[in-house]
């Protein structure tokens, strides 16, 4: 709905704003309190302000039009109407502008902070048409000086009530749906949803036929359900709980003003008052409490992973690190022992790599340790790992792993570290070779630590025979009565 509405011409964005604030107007006049001018909930004022907030302050003019038509059916001359229509439009625009000063453009609260200074907002900015609507009706006589205070109490709870119930219902609404509720959430939802509507009814209907002084003398039986909604349910849910129970509010207060004394006007609308801020401020407060501390906990586990993958693995070449290598070697070894499957090592050192360093700086060595770690990434299947074990040197752990696949990936990886041509900054740093050393377990050793050696070992045999070499390891493991190759607990 936002977005066809963004779609429309400003001026259909404004002709668009006029009517829905007139008919919502006309709606609301229906339950005016008497001589009609004012009611004890406006949702013109919400609708008002959050089109400022969604569509931008440029529709004033919807406002206006919108508000002088719908006073210009009840006030004693146009030139009321129009500087009734005047005051609800700064209303708005100064209502707008708070808000977006130090809220932001709040689709949904996320904090609670924020509803406290929208609720701040909505007080301060409802004083401005409050107080250019009964100025303009005392002046007009349509009010007389006596009731200024009174009227202008009324028309302020009004615009204020409307504002705080009717915007944030609103701009929840123009989100965008979240995932669809798995089933088990829906029938909470509407559980919810019903027992809502029964205690509200309870609450508003038999208030007075309990001898309690007023209905809302239960409303301590509502506010759990705002909890309920705040806690298991989304803002946009809660907006509608606020907006329902709400409305029996405003229902049964009109209801009972009509046969109420006139002295009994100012305590009904002060109760209301104080009812509806109850709910809203509670059940929103909660809700942004909610999604604040869902998002703290999403940056804490970010955090924590942050962490964890710092701990185990290396900053430049963003490859697994040699404490990581270890705890991964020892599962896997276990595994293998347990199943009966091979698990192979593969040492990688590249060769005369002090030479680049020595010749174009570390820079141009860390750029080729990079180099190499990105080709090596692409090298192992799913179940493997890489790590940087050490300065140039680097491990592959393959579990599963037979000596005929393990020879053949390791003269892959060679080949392709051949073919790599390395320019770091322009300047051209050759070709760079590496030493491989190939370890298998059971074959060459019986235990995590002495795979890794025997790998090393081969590795160190492959150097001492020129270099660009695969040597595969030829120990033996230890006799069967060595405790070097059992299970650690």
């Amino acid at each position: 709905m936002v977005a066809l509405i963004r779609r429309l011409s400003q001026p259909g964005q404004v002709l668009l704003l006029a009517a829905a604030y007139f008919i919502a107007a006309k709606l609301s006049l229906m339950i005016a309190i008497p001589p009609g001018y004012a009611t004890a909930v406006w949702p013109p004022s919400g609708i008002a302000l959050a089109a400022m907030l969604l569509f931008g302050s440029h529709n004033w003019p919807g406002v206006w039009l919108g508000a002088t038509l719908a006073n210009l059916t009840v006030a004693s001359s146009l030139a009321a109407a129009v500087v009734i229509g005047t005051g609800n439009t700064l209303e708005a625009l100064a209502c707008a502008a708070i808000v977006q000063r130090f809220v932001g453009i709040p689709r949904r609260f996320e904090r609670g902070r924020d509803v406290a200074l929208f609720v701040a907002a909505a007080a301060v900015s409802c004083t401005i048409a409050a107080t250019v609507a009964v100025t303009a009706l005392a002046l007009g006589g349509s009010v007389s000086w006596p009731a200024f205070l009174q009227n202008w109490w009324t028309w302020w709870q009004g615009d204020l009530t409307g504002i705080i119930i009717v915007a944030p219902l609103i701009l929840n609404w123009s989100l965008r749906r979240a995932a669809p509720w798995p089933l088990r959430k829906k029938l909470e939802a509407a559980c919810f949803g019903l027992a809502l509507l029964a205690v509200s009814y309870f609450a508003f209907s038999f208030g007075d036929a309990m001898g309690l002084p007023s209905p809302f003398s239960l409303t301590f039986s509502i506010l759990p359900f705002m909890i309920w909604a705040a806690l298991r349910f989304s803002q946009r849910l809660v907006t509608t709980a606020i907006a329902a129970s709400c409305a029996f509010a405003v229902y049964y207060t009109i209801d009972g003003l009509r046969v109420l004394p006139q002295a009994s006007l100012n305590e009904s609308l002060l109760t209301l008052l104080a009812f509806v801020s109850t709910v809203v401020v509670t059940g929103l407060v909660l809700s942004a409490m909610t999604i604040e501390r869902s998002r703290a906990m999403e940056r804490l586990a970010r955090v924590m992973d942050d962490l964890r993958e710092q701990a185990m693995t290396d900053p430049l070449t963003g490859l697994y690190n040699r404490r990581y290598m270890w705890e991964f070697l020892q599962r896997e070894w276990i595994r293998s022992k347990r199943k009966d499957i091979p698990l192979a090592v593969i040492m990688i050192d590249l060769d005369y790599f002090k030479r680049v360093n020595d010749a174009f700086g570390h820079q141009a060595g860390d750029f080729v340790l990079t180099a190499v770690s990105a080709l090596l990434r692409i090298h192992i299947r799913s179940s493997d790992i890489v790590c940087r074990h050490g300065g140039e040197e680097f491990a592959l752990i393959m579990p599963e792993a037979t000596q005929e696949i393990v020879r053949r990936r390791a003269e892959n990886i060679q080949s392709a570290i051949k073919r790599l041509d390395l320019v770091h900054r322009e300047v051209p740093l050759g070709r760079v070779t590496a030493s491989f050393g190939v370890a298998l377990f059971p074959d060459n050793a019986d235990g995590p630590d002495a795979v890794l050696r025997a790998a090393d070992e081969a590795l160190y045999a492959a150097k001492e025979a020129g270099r660009d070499r695969i040597v595969v390891s030829t120990a033996r493991p230890n006799p069967p009565n060595s405790t070097s190759g059992a299970i650690p607990a």
